[in-house]
C-alpha cells in the first residue's frame, strides 16, 4: 500500500508539472508541428529520390555490364535492381509533397524513371534471346540516367534550402523551451531524488520476483520439452494440439509443425475408436484419467500406451496436458514372463526327465516332478522339507557334496555319472545335468537325472559283441595264415597282376628258380622261361585266365643259373568287384623229377627194349607198361604192366586197340579217340600224350596217362606206334587234394575278403551310429526332445548291430562244423522231407516240384548242409515266382566228367546277370524287394556248396527262370 501511495502522489505531481508543461509547450509544439511536418516530408523526399537514383544507377550498371559481356551477376545485378524499383518509385510518389513545383519536378523524374527502366528491360531481354551490341544502347541508358540525375538535383537542393530554414527556427524556438524547461527541471529533479529511493527500493524487488517468474517459467520448459515422458497439450474445448514435446514427436515419427493446431485424430494414432471414446468419458466423468490403457499408430507400428490426463489453465484458456507413456515392451515382457512360467511349469513338472530343486547346503528338497518321485518310488510330499540324506538317496553319501563343490568351482556340470538309490534299495545308473541358482535369497542346486541303465546294459552288449567279433576275426586270420602258411611250405606260390608282371614269390619260388625277390618283384612273369613253348601255347594260357577260367598245365622253365626245370601250374584269376580278373595267384609244383623219370623210362624203353625182364622189372617199379602197334601189319604188343594197370589178364583181354577203348572210362572216350585220330593224321606231330580214366572190371576208377610216339622206317614211312601207360592215380588224387586245398585256400581267402568287407561295411554303420549317438548323448540336456530320439537311435542301432554279428556268427559257424559227420543221403528222401515241412506254403500257392535222380539218387555228404541249400533254393524259387504263373521247380541229379552235378530250375522272376552277376551270391545283396528277405539265402548256399567241396553256377533271364547248377567231385562224394 504505501509503494502504491507514493507511486500517486508521484503521479499526480507528475501529471501536473505535465500538465503545466504541456499547455506552455502546447503553443510551441503547435508551431513547431507544421514545420516538423515539413521537415519530414524534405527527409522523406531527399531518402527517397536518393534510393530511387541509387536503384537506377543498379539497373543502368547491370545492364551495361551485361550487354557488355553476357555474365550472369550483371544480371543478377539488373534482376535485384529491376526488383527494388517499384518499391523505391512508390515511395517517392507517397513522400507527402505539397509544393506544387516540387510535385512538378518529381512527376516529370518518375516519367523519365519509366521510360528508362522500359528500356533496359528491352535490352535485357533482347540480350538474353540474341546478343547485341552494347554501344548505342549503353550510351542512351547514360544519358537518360544523366537527365534524371539533373532533376534529381534540383529536387534535392531545393529540399535542403527548406530543411536549413526549418532547422534555423526550430533552434531558436528550443532555446526558449530549453531555459523553461531547466527551470522546470531543477524542481522536478529535487522531487524525484525524493521520491527516487522508494520506486528503486520497489523496483528492486519486482526485479527479484520477474526473475523468479523466468526461472520457474525455464524450469517448466525444460521439464516439457525435454521431459523422458511423452507429454502433448490439447485445447480441451477444440481438441487442437496446442504443443507437445520431442519424446512425443520422436515416438509418432512426426514433425512439430505436422500436429500443433491438429487434433489427434487427423493425425491418424488411433487404433480404435471405441477405445478413445471410453477414454474421453473417463476424462468427462472424474475429470482427470490415470493409467489408462490403449493402442495407437505409432511409425506404422501398433504400439501399447499407458495415458495420465490433467485439466490445467493456461491463459485462462482450459487446457488437457496429456503424460503418456510406451508400455509395449513391458506388455511383452509380462507376457514373455507368463509364458516362460507357464513353460517351466510345463517343463519341470510334465518333463519326462526327473528334476528336482534343492537347498545347496541342507540339501532339503524344495520341489521335485512326478518323474522324479516316481523313478525314486517316494510320493512327492515325501521328498519336500527333506533332505537326500534322510531319504538315503546317494549310494555313496559323498556325491552331493563333492557335486556342489564342483558346481562352484567349475560351473554347470552336464552328463555326470552317478548312482542313486530308489525306495526298494535297487542302485540305479543316472546321467546327471546341475546348475547352482539364487531362488529368493537362497542358493539352490537345481539337477535333471536320466536312468541309463538300458545305456550301460547296451553298452556291456557293445563291448562283449566287440570281443566276440574280435575272437572270431583272430581265428578266422589264424586259420587264412596257417593255410596259407602250409601253402608256402609245400608249393611254389607266386601272384601276377593283371600286367603280367610279378607282385608276390614265396621263398619256395626263389629258391627253385636262383632269383630274389627284389629281382622277381615287377619282372615278367616269363622271367625263368626256358624258351621251350610256343607263343601260341602263352596265348591260349592267358585268354583262359582273362576270361576268369583256371588253367592247369606243366612249364618248363630255366633257372637264373641256367638249368631247367618242370613245374605243374596251378594259375586262378582273382577277380575285383566288376568280375574282371586284376590278379593271378600261381601255384606250381615241381614236377622235374617225374619228367626226368618219364624220359629216363621213354630211353630205357628203347634202350632196353631186348631186355624183357628188366623192362618188365622198370615199368612194375614205375607202374608203366609198354606197347607197341605195328601199322602194317595190324599186330598189337602189350606189356605185363598194361595188364596189370587194367587188372585183366591176356587170356581175358585180347591187346587191341578196341579192347583197350572198352577200359576208357564213358566220359573219355570221344576225347581220347579225337586226339589219337588227330596225331594219326597230322604229317607233324610225332608224338601225342593225354591223361583218361579207366573204369577196371571191379568199377574201381583210375587215372592213367598215355604218352605215344610214331617211328618211321628208313624210307620216312609210319611203321609203329610205341606208346606208354602209366597208372599215375595216386599223383593224381594227390593233385587233386592239392587242388582242393588250393581251391579251399583261395575261397577262404575270398571268405576272408567278404568277412572283411562285412565287418567294414555292414559294422561300420552301426557301430559308426552308436559312437556318433552316444557323443551326441552327453552333449545334450535330459529335457531336450533330441535325447530321447538319441536313445531310440541307439537302441535301433545296438539292435541291427546284433543282428548282423548273429548273421556273421551263422556264417562263420558253417565253416567251423565243415568236419560234421558224412552220411549217404537219399536226394529223394531230401526232397519229400522239404515237401513235408513246406506242405502249407506249397499248396497254397500250388506250387509242383518234379525231380529225376535216376542217375544220381545218393550222395556222401553232410546231410544238414545239403538240406539247408535244398531248402533255400526251393524257398526262393516259391518267394520269387511269377504272379501269373504256378510255380514249377525241376531237380535233377547226373554224374559227368567225374562230378556229381544237382540241377535245380524254376520259372519264377529270374535275375539280371547282366546287372548282378558278381554279386549273386554277395552278402546283403537282393534282387527283389517285393516281398521280405536279407540277402542272405544265396550266400548260405554258396557257402555250404562250397564248404562241401563243391561249385555253384547261375544261368538266369528276367521273367525267364533261374538255373542253379551245383557241382561235386566225385572222389569226395
Amino acid at each position: 500500500m504505501h509503494i502504491q501511495r507514493t507511486l500517486f502522489g508521484v503521479f499526480l505531481v507528475a501529471f501536473l508539472s505535465l500538465l503545466f508543461f504541456t499547455v506552455l509547450a502546447y503553443f510551441n509544439l503547435k508551431e513547431n508541428d507544421s514545420i516538423d511536418r515539413q521537415e519530414k516530408v524534405s527527409l522523406r523526399v531527399l531518402k527517397s529520390i536518393e534510393s530511387l537514383y541509387n536503384n537506377l544507377q543498379d539497373i543502368e550498371e547491370g545492364t551495361t555490364t551485361f550487354l557488355a559481356s553476357g555474365q550472369q551477376n550483371s544480371l543478377a545485378q539488373y534482376q535485384a535492381g529491376a526488383s527494388l524499383y517499384p518499391r523505391h518509385l512508390q515511395a517517392l510518389q507517397q513522400a507527402g509533397v505539397t509544393d506544387s513545383q516540387e510535385t512538378a519536378q518529381i512527376r516529370n523524374i518518375t516519367a523519365r524513371a519509366e521510360v528508362f527502366t522500359r528500356q533496359a528491360a528491352s535490352l535485357v531481354s533482347q540480350a538474353k534471346h540474341h546478343p547485341i551490341k552494347p554501344g548505342a544502347s549503353a550510351l542512351h541508358l547514360k544519358s537518360q540516367l544523366a537527365q534524371i540525375k539533373a532533376l534529381v538535383h534540383m529536387v534535392e537542393e531545393k529540399e535542403r534550402s527548406m530543411l536549413h530554414f526549418a532547422d534555423a527556427d526550430a533552434t531558436e524556438r528550443t532555446q526558449r523551451m530549453f531555459a523553461t524547461f531547466a527551470a522546470f527541471s531543477a524542481i522536478m529533479f529535487i522531487f524525484f531524488i525524493a521520491t527516487y529511493w522508494l520506486i528503486n527500493k520497489h523496483l528492486v524487488n519486482r526485479s527479484r520476483t520477474a526473475k523468479a517468474l523466468r526461472e520457474k517459467e525455464q524450469i517448466f520448459s525444460s521439464l516439457f520439452y525435454k521431459s523422458p515422458t511423452m507429454l502433448s497439450l490439447v485445447d480441451a474445448t477444440t481438441g487442437n494440439i496446442l504443443d507437445t514435446n520431442n519424446n512425443a514427436l520422436g515416438f509418432f515419427g512426426h514433425t512439430r509443425e505436422q500436429v500443433i493446431g491438429k487434433t489427434a485424430e487427423s493425425a491418424g494414432i488411433f487404433v480404435d475408436n471405441s477405445a478413445r471414446k471410453a477414454l474421453m468419458e473417463r476424462l468427462t466423468q472424474d475429470q482427470k484419467v490415470n493409467g489408462f490403457e490403449m493402442q495407437v499408430k505409432a511409425k506404422g507400428r501398433t504400439r501399447d500406451v499407458l495415458y495420465n490426463i490433467e485439466k490445467v489453465l493456461l491463459n485462462n484458456q482450459e487446457c488437457l496436458l496429456l503424460a503418456f507413456e510406451d508400455i509395449t515392451d513391458r506388455k511383452i515382457a509380462e507376457q514373455k514372463l507368463k509364458d516362460s512360467e507357464a513353460l517351466f511349469s510345463q517343463i519341470f513338472y510334465k518333463s519326462p526327465i526327473m528334476k528336482c530343486i534343492s537347498e545347496a547346503e541342507t540339501g532339503v528338497y524344495l520341489e521335485v516332478n512326478d518323474n522324479y518321485a516316481q523313478f525314486f518310488g517316494y510320493e512327492k510330499e515325501e521328498f519336500i522339507g527333506k533332505n537326500s540324506a534322510e531319504l538315503n538317496i546317494w549310494k555313496r553319501i559323498e556325491d552331493r557334496p563333492m557335486l556342489i563343490k564342483e558346481l562352484r568351482e567349475k560351473g554347470p556340470l552336464r552328463s555326470l555319472e552317478l548312482e542313486a538309490r530308489t525306495k526298494n534299495g535297487e542302485i540305479r545308473h543316472i546321467s546327471a545335468h546341475a546348475d547352482l541358482v539364487h531362488l529368493d535369497g537362497r542358493e539352490c542346486l537345481v539337477t535333471a537325472f536320466v536312468d541309463i541303465n538300458e545305456q550301460k546294459e547296451a553298452d556291456e552288449l557293445l563291448k562283449s559283441l566287440n570281443v566276440s567279433l574280435e575272437k572270431n576275426l583272430a581265428a578266422r586270420i589264424k586259420e587264412i595264415s596257417d593255410y596259407k602258411y602250409a601253402l608256402d611250405q609245400s608249393s611254389i606260390v607266386a601272384i601276377a597282376d593283371k600286367n603280367k608282371n610279378l607282385i608276390y614269390a614265396n621263398d619256395n619260388f626263389c629258391a627253385l628258380s636262383g632269383f630274389s625277390k627284389d629281382e622277381l618283384i615287377g619282372k615278367s612273369h616269363r622271367i625263368n622261361d626256358a624258351v621251350y613253348h610256343s607263343e601260341e601255347f602263352y596265348e591260349k594260357m592267358w585268354e583262359t585266365l582273362y576270361s576268369g577260367n583256371i588253367w592247369k598245365g606243366e612249364i618248363k622253365n630255366m633257372s637264373k643259373s641256367g638249368a631247367t626245370y618242370w613245374t605243374a601250374n596251378t594259375i586262378v584269376p582273382i577277380k575285383d568287384d566288376t568280375g574282371a580278373p586284376h590278379q593271378f595267384l600261381v601255384i606250381r609244383w615241381d614236377i622235374t623229377a617225374e619228367k626226368d623219370a618219364e624220359a629216363a623210362l621213354l630211353q630205357a624203353f628203347k634202350e632196353l627194349e631186348k631186355s624183357e625182364s628188366r623192362l618188365k622189372e622198370a615199368q612194375a617199379l614205375s607202374h608203366l607198361g609198354s606197347w607197341e602197334y605195328n601199322l602194317v601189319t595190324g599186330e598189337t604188343i602189350w606189356s605185363e604192366e598194361i595188364y596189370r594197370i587194367l587188372d585183366t589178364t591176356p587170356a581175358q583181354t585180347e591187346p587191341t586197340f578196341l579192347a583197350f577203348m572198352q577200359f576208357i572210362h564213358p566220359e573219355d572216350v570221344d576225347r581220347v579217340k579225337e586226339l589219337v585220330r588227330n596225331t594219326l593224321a597230322s604229317t607233324t606231330a610225332k608224338s601225342c600224350h593225354f591223361d583218361c580214366r579207366i573204369v577196371r572190371r571191379n568199377g574201381d576208377i583210375r587215372y592213367l596217362f598215355h604218352e605215344f610216339e610214331k617211328e618211321t622206317n628208313q624210307l620216312g614211312q609210319r611203321e609203329k606206334l610205341l606208346g606208354i601207360v602209366q597208372d599215375v592215380t595216386q599223383e593224381r588224387l594227390t593233385q587233386i587234394e592239392k587242388e582242393r586245398i588250393t581251391a579251399d585256400l583261395l575261397q577262404r581267402n575270398k571268405d576272408l575278403e567278404q568277412f572283411a568287407y562285412i565287418v567294414s561295411h555292414n559294422l561300420r554303420a552301426p557301430v559308426a551310429n552308436i559312437i556318433g549317438l552316444s557323443n551326441l548323448i552327453k552333449t545334450l540336456a535330459p529335457e531336450n526332445p533330441l535325447f530321447h530320439k538319441s536313445m531310440e537311435g541307439l537302441r535301433t542301432s545296438v539292435d541291427k548291430l546284433d543282428e548282423v554279428i548273429i548273421d556273421l556268427n551263422n556264417v562263420l559257424q558253417v565253416r567251423q562244423e565243415v568236419n560234421e559227420r558224412k552220411e549217404q543221403v537219399d536226394l529223394n528222401q531230401l526232397v519229400d522231407d522239404i515237401r513235408s515241412m513246406t506242405s502249407s506254403v506249397m499248396t497254397k500257392e500250388k506250387v509242383s516240384i518234379k525231380t529225376d535222380f535216376s542217375d544220381l539218387d545218393k550222395i556222401y555228404t553232410i546231410k544238414s548242409y545239403l538240406h539247408s541249400i535244398f531248402s533255400n533254393l526251393i524257398s526262393n524259387s516259391i518267394k520269387y515266382r511269377q504272379a501269373n504263373q504256378k510255380p514249377a521247380i525241376e531237380i535233377q541229379g547226373c554224374k559227368k566228367d567225374g562230378k556229381n552235378i544237382i540241377t535245380f530250375r524254376d520259372n519264377g522272376l529270374g535275375i539280371d546277370l547282366k546287372s548282378h552277376q558278381h554279386k549273386i551270391f554277395g552278402l546283403y545283396k537282393r534282387f527283389h524287394f517285393h516281398t521280405d528277405g536279407k540277402g542272405m539265402g544265396l550266400f548260405m548256399v554258396k557257402t555250404q556248396v562250397e564248404a562241401l567241396g563243391g561249385k555253384i553256377h547261375v544261368q538266369s533271364e528276367l521273367n525267364q527262370g533261374t538255373e542253379f547248377s551245383i557241382e561235386f567231385e566225385e572222389a569226395y562224394t
